[in-house]
């Protein structure tokens, strides 16, 4: 049996004590040294690479642990020499083993309502049951959903540490940045004695945060390819990178090696599916649990998911010179945040750019901010011609995850497409 197999297996109760363990994670990561990648797959030991490395660094707490929401930037972690841990990414691992519906069960038998977020749920179910590394610290900012603030919340008084919200502003021009940019540099000096920055650090994170964005902007180049070169089930998979990692030499190597592997399945023309009927745009993310929904659209019905809307890299360089502006202006970048006008904009520019002849909404239950835009989305949609599904599931609760009625309804689509 190998490694996952036991870990799938295993009930949570068993697990506990090992994946609190970084000797765990430090015995794996060797283990994925050893492993040999197929054809065009080197960036895949990279990934689960990295995600060991990181979850060892956060159990074994030789420096301070930061839990942080999604979409914060995990760069102003890095600068300051602390590890940011996202406990959504965890509610999304756990979810992708098997383990989610026991975590949420526990938030739920603790009263937290049903609903809420799955991925508040099930990290607060994780959190009671102590599953997840000690935080520190815990910084969240107001973007981009309200629940995430209140889960962190919750979390600080659970864990008894200082709890800091940064307070992201509604508009994108020179005043907000400013104002954001003096919040940020504010924070840094009030956690100065538990999280040190130097200019020398920022200095590494911000080269190694532009070297990484310069791998991802080549990478979404790559996949305009019109025979995709990488599935969307499997770049939804890989999104976490860009939320734990940015500013680690980790992400660079690991976004280097992508491009490599995406531009040698182009060269010898290998596509990601040899049956390519009809190209998508994908929003939001997708259910983590093991469903058989992506698998259906991209391997079973001949068709790829050629683009998301989460891989977009919408913000500019970042400059160790004005490294509080800069991360400003990436947060305020953020096309999620802010007037949906803005969002309708990035999803007929990917649309376009992508040559996507239909677009899919994944509408996580719980999700006010994403699913809010739905109705909005159709209609512009509607207006360039662009056929658009609305589809209703959960990406960590599969007990909300309808599959006879989601298979049903992806399959009219796609065969409205043809």
């Amino acid at each position: 049996m190998n490694p996952k197999e036991y870990i799938e297996k295993s009930s949570p109760a068993k697990m506990y004590k090992l994946l609190s363990s970084p000797y765990s994670y430090f015995i794996l990561e060797l283990l994925t040294m050893l492993w040999r990648p197929g054809k065009f797959e080197k960036s895949n030991r990279s990934f689960y690479h990295n995600g060991l490395r990181l979850l060892r660094q956060a159990y074994r707490a030789t420096r301070p642990v930061v839990w942080t929401n999604v979409y914060t930037p995990s760069e102003l972690i890095w600068s300051m020499g602390g590890v940011p841990f996202m406990p959504e990414v965890a509610a999304a691992v756990a979810a992708s083993l098997g383990w989610g519906t026991h975590f949420l069960k526990a938030a739920e038998g603790a009263w937290y309502s049903a609903d809420l977020c799955g991925f508040h749920r099930c990290a607060l179910g994780m959190a009671v049951n102590r599953a997840l590394p000690r935080p520190d610290v815990i910084i969240a900012t107001s973007h981009l959903c309200d629940g995430a603030v209140k889960f962190l919340e919750m979390s600080s008084r659970m864990f008894n540490c200082p709890y800091f919200l940064v307070h992201i502003p509604y508009n994108d021009d020179q005043q907000s940045i400013a104002w954001l940019a003096g919040e940020l540099s504010s924070l840094a000096k009030e956690l100065n004695y538990l999280l040190p920055s130097s200019p020398r650090n920022i200095s590494l994170v911000a080269g190694n945060v532009n070297a990484a964005r310069e791998q991802m902007v080549a990478v979404n180049e790559l996949r305009k390819n019109n025979l995709a070169p990488w599935q969307g089930d499997e770049s939804l998979t890989r999104i976490v990178i860009s939320f734990n990692m940015l500013g680690t030499p980790e992400a660079v190597k690991y976004y280097s090696l992508l491009r490599k592997d995406l531009y040698e399945r182009i060269n010898k023309r290998c596509p990601a599916a040899p049956v390519q009927k009809n190209r998508l745009l994908w929003l939001h993310f997708k259910p983590f649990y093991p469903n058989p929904l992506l698998k259906k659209i991209e391997q079973d019905l001949g068709n790829v998911i050629a683009f998301e809307e989460v891989s977009a890299v919408t913000w500019g360089k970042l400059s160790p010179e004005d490294w509080w502006g800069s991360i400003a202006a990436k947060i305020l970048a953020n096309p999620l945040w802010g007037p949906g006008e803005r969002r309708v904009e990035l999803v007929l520019k990917l649309a376009r750019e992508y040559d996507c002849n239909g677009v899919v909404h994944f509408s996580h239950w719980g999700c006010r901010q994403s699913t809010g835009m739905v109705s909005i989305l159709r209609e512009a949609m509607n207006r360039e011609g662009i056929p658009f599904l609305n589809l209703e599931g959960d990406c960590i609760d599969s007990r909300n995850f309808m599959e006879g009625q989601s298979m049903t309804r992806v399959e009219s689509f796609l065969e409205m497409l043809d």
